[in-house]
């Protein structure tokens, strides 16, 4: 079954789901001291940002929002801010986005009990402590429902599915890594561990990712760390609790997981003629083409697509053009 469909149906496992969510992607409600003046009077106040989850996939935004709407129903508390109806369109950055309600946050914690992120767990403690409008759910800090991920590569799998959709990177071309900055740096340690435990790494500790680009064009870039996924463990993770919700990115590590059962090794010379003749043939049938689309015909990973496009833009047979981060290519 896939993890999109057991939340549907386990609360408990919603739950761990969501607190990934949380810790991956949400804004946290981050408390500050506000100083007010009212009829001459100065008020100290305690205010906390919203907690929001905010990403341009619409197709993961609406999912986790009808199922959050359900599981509010079913226990009789409302979880999603009463004024959206259904996620919101930000018209300066086209991203969609929609706001939790503190008791949301609270019945999550409480069900899950401590977790493997500092940052986002005293984060949370710090907001559920100054909820006036709810009574507040008792939380056990002795309480870890994520050790479950131990003992459930089901469950566990539906982890990394999730973080598939929302954190990781190079799902495009097959080399998934779980990369993160520094405040980040426990759970990153932990979702290690559960990979370790499964063998669907190779690695053994995290590695360091270089972060100076960054830094020289003025982005205050805290240190990021990461480490890869190998493709025997997409495979068993994929087939234990995919598919994606993101379908352009299911699309992907679909292709990639069914690539590594059908690998035929051509030889050298043999599979490079063979990839560039692909490639060339489709440019005759389409064009305004990305390397991703391109992996799809030619059947290899989009670093070999992306060398092949290189070497074709060198001998002047194609021309590219930059569309936000990625190349369009098209025959000269």
């Amino acid at each position: 079954m896939s993890v999109y469909e057991l939340i549907k149906i386990n609360w408990k496992a919603y739950c761990l789901m969501s607190a990934i969510a949380y810790i991956e992607e949400m804004t946290k409600p981050k408390h500050k001291v506000e100083y007010k003046t009212r009829y001459g009077k100065n008020y100290k106040c305690n205010s906390f940002r919203s907690l929001r989850l905010k990403m341009k996939d619409k197709e993961f935004i609406d999912y986790l929002f009808n199922i959050t709407k359900e599981w509010g129903k079913k226990k009789g508390i409302r979880f999603i801010g009463p004024s959206y109806k259904k996620p919101r369109l930000e018209n300066y950055d086209k991203q969609y986005s929609f706001l939790f309600s503190p008791l949301w946050l609270n019945l999550i914690i409480a069900e899950c009990g401590k977790l493997p992120n500092n940052y986002s767990y005293s984060t949370a403690l710090k907001r559920i402590e100054y909820m006036k409008h709810y009574d507040i759910v008792p939380i056990d800090k002795d309480k870890n429902l994520f050790n479950l991920l131990f003992k459930d590569k089901k469950l566990a799998a539906g982890a990394f599915i999730l973080s598939f959709d929302l954190e990781c990177r190079g799902v495009q071309f097959g080399r998934i890594s779980l990369c993160m900055s520094e405040p980040f740096k426990d759970f990153l340690e932990f979702m290690l561990n559960v990979a370790k435990h499964y063998r669907w790494t190779n690695n053994k500790n995290l590695s360091p990712v270089s972060v100076e680009y960054s830094r020289k064009i003025g982005i205050k870039a805290s240190n990021q760390y990461q480490f890869g996924i190998s493709i025997k463990g997409l495979k068993e993770i994929y087939e234990l609790a995919g598919p994606l919700i993101i379908k352009n990115k299911d699309q992907c590590v679909n292709f990639h997981v069914q690539r590594s059962k059908n690998y035929v090794n051509l030889g050298g010379k043999g599979r490079f003629k063979l990839t560039r003749d692909k490639i060339l043939n489709q440019f005759k049938n389409k064009s305004n083409l990305t390397t991703t689309q391109l992996q799809f015909v030619a059947g290899v990973g989009g670093d070999v697509v992306l060398d092949h496009l290189n070497k074709l833009y060198k001998d002047g047979k194609i021309n590219k053009k930059r569309q936000g981060k990625r190349y369009i290519w098209n025959l000269i």
